[in-house]
């Protein structure tokens, strides 16, 4: 995961939003977002592989249906946590990139 695509997820995001989607939408942005499916439950779960500490992710399907709308804002609040928990992470990394061009923390200077 870098900005642009971080960036473009964000828009994505805030697309879906906007109006009713299907499940393999929401699956869709979840799969970019580093989730994976995985045999657990009733209706399919999407766990994080790098985030730990976020829940997993249950995006039922409904025959092809659009989900109802409390449950496509609750899937995308969780999105929306793991576009933070990814844009956090891509800062932390940015500043120990800019501190190791700076010549801090690597005995340059």
């Amino acid at each position: 995961m870098n900005r642009k695509k971080l960036n473009k997820a964000r828009r994505e995001l805030a697309q879906l939003r906007r109006s009713p989607q299907k499940a393999a939408a929401l699956e869709s942005l979840a799969g970019r977002l580093g989730r994976k499916l995985v045999k657990r439950g009733k209706e399919p779960m999407w766990e994080n592989t790098k985030f730990d500490q976020l829940y997993a992710l249950s995006i039922p399907h409904h025959g092809g249906r659009d989900l109802s709308l409390g449950t496509q804002r609750s899937i995308l609040d969780q999105l929306e946590d793991d576009v933070l928990a990814w844009e956090e992470w891509l800062g932390d990394d940015e500043e120990a990139q800019n501190e190791w061009d700076n010549g801090e923390d690597n005995g340059i200077g």
